[in-house]
């Protein structure tokens, strides 16, 4: 809306009643606008979401309005789940839960990538006109977790860019809201990635980590291949090499596997024998099952398209480093279903400053 401002002075003393009163200023926003225009720029590319908006309130708003609004709303939102999440954990610090779960807990983590784009001076021209820049593109690794109680349908996520330490530290958070104890039995399952398996058990001392079995048959295709197998022969191997493993018989196929590459050596081979050596007691695929344990990730890849691949990786869409981990976390925030408790937080906030 477009107002006349008037300037009053009186005995000295001067007042513009809409900036002073009512708090309107040149270019300003209500706090209701700006939930508004995040509301559609988490949901839509910006160009899409100032069309949104306009079909839904009428008004005209730039997409580089609803990126600015959005970013900075993202800014705020990841403070906040900051300090809820490190409040959590302090509290259990101070005054642990005796307490908790009689059922274990579910956690599940694992990544995705996005494209990123930053920009870089570039040589000048050869007519001596002014440097270009550079656009660097690259693909960084975004990871997601997700935590609840077993038998529960409801689960609280949390989402970082190339941060497992963080990430993990953020699962523990989640899963002592929703009322993991220091007694609580804790089930992970994940890939083989460097480093997780141990990262989580830091975390969650009272864990058995299982590990995702279609990584692991993965794998299994990968040494079939390098061992020579035709298709057929690799869809054999694989299938009785992982039945036989799901059964309990990971030693007895860890023992054959290093005889036949005592006596045909194979680099492919004898680094798988490594990696099921590491993950030997994550592959009782049968007996888990037989917990109402999950064998495979699938719940978690379903968050990464849900939460960062449905906003961050649209056609063509390519981000700043600096603006990937506030947008998670207001795709976190929508998720995990605390979007009132954030506004009225930023609502309480805003009032305080005034």
């Amino acid at each position: 809306m477009e107002l006349n401002s008037p300037y009053l002075w009186m005995n000295g003393e001067r007042s513009k009643p809409l900036m002073d009163s009512m708090g309107i200023t040149h270019h300003g926003r209500t706090e209701t606008l700006d939930r508004a225009l995040t509301d559609f720029g988490i949901e839509h590319s910006f160009v899409q979401a100032s069309k949104r908006f306009e079909e839904h309130y009428g008004f005209t708003i730039s997409p580089t309005t609803v990126d600015r609004v959005t970013k900075e709303s993202a800014l705020g939102c990841q403070s906040f789940v900051e300090e809820r999440l490190q409040s959590e954990k302090d509290g259990c610090r101070q005054a642990p839960k005796a307490n908790g779960l009689s059922e274990p807990m579910l956690i599940e983590l694992d990544g995705c990538e996005i494209r990123t784009g930053t920009f870089a001076p570039a040589e000048d021209d050869l007519q001596g006109g002014p440097p270009n820049r550079k656009k660097i593109l690259a693909w960084r690794d975004v990871r997601v977790g997700l935590a609840r109680p077993m038998s529960a349908k409801s689960k609280l996520y949390v989402a970082q860019m190339e941060k497992y330490p963080e990430v993990m530290a953020q699962l523990f958070s989640v899963a002592t809201m929703l009322g993991m104890s220091q007694k609580t039995d804790v089930v992970a399952v994940a890939d083989g990635g460097q480093g997780l398996r141990e990262g989580l058990e830091n975390q969650f001392p009272n864990m058995q980590f299982i590990l995702d079995k279609p990584h692991l048959k993965k794998h299994l295709y990968e040494t079939a291949a390098a061992l020579g197998c035709n298709e057929e022969q690799q869809r054999q191997w694989v299938h009785a090499k992982l039945d036989r493993i799901s059964e309990g018989a990971a030693g007895e196929v860890l023992k054959e596997l290093k005889v036949q590459n005592m006596t045909e050596p194979n680099d492919r081979l004898r680094q798988f024998i490594g990696y099921l050596s590491r993950f030997q007691d994550a592959v009782d695929y049968d007996r888990f099952k037989e917990l109402g344990y999950p064998i495979g990730s699938g719940e978690v890849e379903s968050a990464h398209r849900s939460i960062p691949q449905k906003r961050l990786k649209l056609p063509g869409a390519c981000w700043h480093p600096d603006s990937i981990n506030p947008m998670l976390a207001l795709r976190v925030v929508r998720a995990n279903e605390w979007w009132n408790d954030y506004w009225a937080h930023r609502t309480a906030a805003t009032t305080m400053a005034a």
